[in-house]
């Protein structure tokens, strides 16, 4: 038994490595093959899992808000619980949409489920990076008596801010690698379209993600009155 489960893993992390480190040669072997979905939505659901734990604090605040609230919000509760649950799906059908109409404009060639198959194998780096903020978030999580200090308030928003910016950022670089490789074998595209079609569109968020890291520095600063 044990011989037959280490010969399923092997083939298994075989796969996960070159996914990771040789994207070019794994989305090569696919090329060739039928669409399947099925690893890539298993892939986003455990980002789903990865992401409801993540947000466990902010699920029970929107629970709370049901019993406790105006009835009258309740929609607006029900919309976040449903954005919060949902982020990650609407994320790998958004970014699939984004690279599939941009690899228009160098007439690629290849089918949206391909496309989306590719987006969801490359959101592999987004779980490793939920986990990691995950464990340093325990790191960096602030005594229940500093709750009242407002520089050791400040302090640990701008710890909380860089390891969410510095984990984030790395991870869609990261993300943005796997994706230019399956690409450009989704849409069969040359190596610079692939870097357009996929950096373009996540060196924008990656933008957004500078600037607020930005905003919550300045704010605690204000915070402290130190600004």
């Amino acid at each position: 038994m044990q011989e037959i489960a280490s010969l399923r893993a092997n083939p298994f992390f075989r796969q996960l490595r070159l996914l990771l480190f040789s994207p070019d040669r794994f989305f090569a072997e696919r090329s060739t093959r039928p669409v399947d979905l099925k690893i890539p939505s298993l892939i986003v659901c455990g980002l789903f899992l990865v992401e409801i734990v993540g947000n466990y604090d902010t699920i029970i605040a929107y629970a709370r808000t049901l019993e406790l609230g105006d009835p009258s919000a309740h929609p607006i509760v029900y919309v976040g619980l449903a954005a919060t649950a949902l982020s990650p799906f609407l994320a790998w059908v958004s970014y699939s949409a984004v690279f599939h109409g941009v690899s228009y404009l160098y007439k690629g060639r290849g089918t949206f489920l391909r496309t989306l198959a590719s987006v969801g194998y490359g959101c592999v780096p987004l779980i490793i990076g939920g986990l990691l903020y995950l464990v340093l978030f325990q790191f960096a999580s602030l005594p229940v008596q500093d709750y009242f200090v407002p520089a050791r308030v400040a302090a640990h928003a701008t710890a909380v801010a860089l390891v969410d910016a510095g984990v984030a950022i790395f991870v869609l670089l990261w993300c943005g690698f796997l994706w230019t490789a399956g690409m450009r074998h989704a849409r069969s595209l040359s190596t610079r379209q692939a870097l357009v079609t996929v950096f373009v569109p996540v060196g924008l968020t990656i933008g957004a993600k500078t600037v607020l890291l930005l905003w919550k520095l300045v704010s605690a600063r204000v915070y402290t009155g130190v600004l």
